[in-house]
């Protein structure tokens, strides 16, 4: 039996690295692992499967505050050891900022071995350079691309790279036809996401908003995520429906709230949409790239260690509507061939839960040892 405890403080279940946890628990529970999952008290699930929790009444995922963030950490800390008397875990696995603040005290105080993957493009660098000296710890990144962004040593033996997952049932469905999914002949674009201004979700609007009638005519884009509850999120929300109004794109850009069922939103799809900044490693790029879809994503963060341009999908630099809308045209005139969906769906199979799982079960091993 492997016991991890893995640290996160989340106040809600919004999918990224829970998404990666559910996925692991899948796939290693007839492996005799156990995963327990460290959340904050405002924390309620709403996703599939369940997790097994432990409750902190202080801990908490992220903050624009980094004293808010260590204070949580310091007054966790005393949570976190009364949890470890009563249940032993032989690996804690840190996932998140508020966590990591954790691991310098557990890794230095403790003399505790850990885990620490590190799911973000920060833009203060230097902490995670110097946390990835600790001898006691063992730092993930996602992508070679984060290594880079962070000025990490890929030959460190303290270094992993881990990708994020998908679910291995997303490389058992059939392939996303790559048609027309609407009676009127419109090509379907599908994003998946939370409203949140980094995601770059504006950007698209402008993009569509920029093409010719008769292209935006052959396009439409459908998007499943929700606005989490901060002023500045709900803010965001509102202003993506105002630019649906004044580019007169009701009917061609539909935002739908949460969706729980992936797999079916993705099979509709022709193409998938990532315009987000330094997209660390999307979970639900993989999952599109996994069912055969072609994306049109920005050339930054892990995407372009996932996307191969020109094959899988097609590139854009970041915040540049005008290249998206010559990507989007490009889609709109059936000048944009890309493998088959067969090739597409093997250029993730990597970054399977299984094959993530295997990556995450020898560092848990060599901590054990």
């Amino acid at each position: 039996m492997m016991r991890v405890l893995h640290l996160l403080g989340a106040t809600e279940d919004s999918g990224g690295i829970l998404t990666v946890l559910r996925n692991l628990q899948t796939v290693t529970a007839g492996q005799g692992y156990e995963h327990r999952v460290l959340v904050n008290r405002a924390y309620r699930e709403l996703r599939k499967p369940p997790l097994h929790y432990v409750v902190s009444e202080h801990l908490i995922q992220d903050s624009p505050s980094h004293l808010a963030l260590a204070w949580g950490a310091i007054r966790a800390l005393p949570e976190l050891r009364a949890v470890l008397r009563r249940e032993p875990f032989d690996v804690l696995h840190a996932h998140t900022r508020g966590s990591f603040v954790m691991t310098q005290f557990l890794t230095t105080l403790g003399r505790r071995r850990m885990v620490f993957t590190n799911h973000g493009f920060a833009r203060r660098r230097g902490m995670y350079r110097w946390g990835a000296r600790r001898r006691r710890l063992i730092t993930c990144v996602l992508t070679p691309n984060m290594a880079r962004h962070y000025g990490l040593d890929l030959h460190d033996p303290n270094l992993r790279v881990v990708s994020e997952c998908c679910g291995d049932q997303f490389f058992e469905l059939p392939p996303a036809a790559r048609r027309p999914a609407e009676a009127d002949g419109r090509l379907r674009l599908v994003g998946l996401g939370n409203l949140v201004e980094w995601k770059k979700w504006h950007v698209l609007l402008e993009a569509m908003g920029r093409l010719p009638a008769a292209e935006r005519a052959r396009l439409e884009f459908h998007h499943w995520g929700t606005a989490p509850h901060t002023p500045d999120c709900q803010l965001y929300e509102r202003q993506l429906q105002a630019l649906v109004v004044r580019h007169q794109l009701e009917g061609t850009c539909v935002f739908h709230g949460l969706s729980l069922a992936v797999e079916e939103t993705l099979g509709a799809a022709a193409w998938f949409v990532l315009p987000s900044l330094n997209e660390p490693c999307s979970v639900a790029l993989i999952e599109a790239l996994a069912m055969g879809l072609p994306a049109v994503v920005t050339a930054s963060g892990g995407n372009v260690d996932i996307v191969r341009n020109g094959e899988t999908g097609l590139f854009f630099e970041p915040d540049d509507v005008a290249g998206l809308a010559r990507c989007l045209g490009r889609i709109a005139r059936g000048e944009a061939p890309m493998a088959l969906a067969a090739e597409i769906r093997e250029s993730v199979r990597r970054r399977s839960a299984t094959a993530v799982a295997r990556d995450y079960t020898a560092i848990y091993c060599s901590l054990c040892r």
